[in-house]
């Protein structure tokens, strides 16, 4: 049978047609099928990281080292949520850069609590660095909660004992509401604690923070703890 050139060149069209419409087919059953299963993820719980501070607000600053809080914690709550998120944790920040959208403290503690609610977070961990300009002899980790024999009380345990075991600085221990009330512990719905990783006026303390391998194993032994936590409390 004989076929025109006509017909053989609309055949051929015809045939680019039909290849082309099954290349987007399978394209968007693919793009639906990737879109399902990352929109139905099981996470295992969620966690609100706070890294204090940021934009104008520097936190406690050492002149000498030329080092601000802000900058620290971030790097260290963005390492923090890396490693949780690898263990199927649905990872919320209040803040992933220098950046806040608060004008004034208030409005910045108001808001970052604000986060960790409307995201229904089962634990909300506030990151910081102390400072005593007093003295720099001054120096060690504090982690604090509301009250005692709580959640939040055993996640700070857990956390304290942790950042212990790196042996970088002295174990200050647990503080809670009877020594100073904190606002984003007093406000956030979800297992709550805020962590003090040390004295950015204390030498020793902020030597080993500058150092990124450092806060590394702040990150790894704070993320070991807030899973510890989760294991004891579900089995």
């Amino acid at each position: 049978m004989n076929i025109s050139p006509r017909k053989k060149a609309f055949l051929k069209r015809r045939s680019y047609r039909r290849l082309f419409a099954l290349m987007v087919l399978i394209f968007v059953i693919i793009l639906s099928t990737f879109t399902f299963i990352k929109c139905s993820r099981n996470y295992i719980f969620t966690i609100c990281i706070d890294p204090g501070h940021g934009g104008y607000d520097p936190g406690a600053t050492n002149k000498a080292y030329k080092i601000n809080e802000k900058d620290l914690v971030l790097d260290i709550s963005l390492k923090l949520g890396e490693i949780l998120k690898k263990q199927d944790v649905k990872v919320i920040y209040t803040r992933k850069k220098d950046e806040i959208p608060w004008k004034n403290q208030r409005e910045s503690l108001e808001g970052r609590s604000e986060i960790s609610n409307k995201s229904n977070a089962d634990i909300f961990i506030s990151i910081h660095i102390n400072n005593f300009p007093k003295s720099s002899e001054v120096k060690g980790t504090e982690i604090w909660c509301r009250f005692k024999n709580t959640e939040d009380e055993i996640l700070a345990t857990e956390i304290n004992n942790k950042l212990s075991d790196i042996e970088y600085t002295r174990n200050r221990g647990l503080r809670y509401e009877s020594d100073k009330s904190l606002y984003v512990l007093r406000n956030t719905a979800a297992t709550s604690v805020l962590v003090e990783l040390g004295y950015i006026s204390n030498p020793q303390d902020i030597e080993f923070l500058m150092l990124e391998e450092n806060r590394d194993k702040c990150a790894k032994a704070i993320a070991e703890a807030i899973m510890s936590y989760y294991s004891k409390q579900n089995n």
